[in-house]
């Protein structure tokens, strides 16, 4: 993963904070390492709980490439997916996922489900965890601390 995705994530990341979004932002990749999609979190503008980055990376992605398989792409998000998100990225046919941070309240990678069952529910699908540059905890800290004093 080369450093121009790492920042197309966080820059997403930013674009959700700065619209009182949980700052997460996801990209796809082609199998080429071109991002075909993009996305932000959007629940609490679009008033809809389906408005994960992951989700928006893959609409987005869909619609580039014209189908709902996306054979062989890679996501990268900076926050841990969530079940939901799991099974978007599984039943689009995405190959691989990246992932920076672990989320302890939501994340089903590591979080809340064991590697056999991952490997159950999900048999084709690649997870793998890098480090987190910092800029993820400190994004996510910033903004729960805002809310707190809201």
């Amino acid at each position: 993963m080369d450093k121009t995705t790492i920042s197309t994530v966080a820059k997403l990341a930013r674009l959700a904070f700065s619209k009182k979004e949980v700052p997460i932002g996801a990209v796809i990749l082609d199998a080429q390492g071109n991002i075909i999609g993009r996305g932000y979190n959007r629940m609490h503008g679009r008033k809809d709980a389906t408005e994960h980055a992951e989700i928006m990376a893959i609409k987005q992605a869909a619609k580039r490439v014209g189908d709902w398989r996306l054979d062989g792409c890679h996501l990268v998000v900076n926050l841990e997916p969530c079940l939901m998100c799991l099974g978007a990225i599984a039943n689009s046919r995405i190959k691989r996922v990246t992932y920076f941070l672990a989320d302890s309240a939501f994340g089903s990678a590591e979080s809340k489900l064991t590697p056999a069952q991952l490997k159950k529910l999900f048999p084709k699908l690649i997870i793998k965890k890098v480090a987190d540059t910092g800029e993820t905890k400190a994004l996510l800290q910033q903004f729960f601390k805002q809310l707190r004093k809201q």
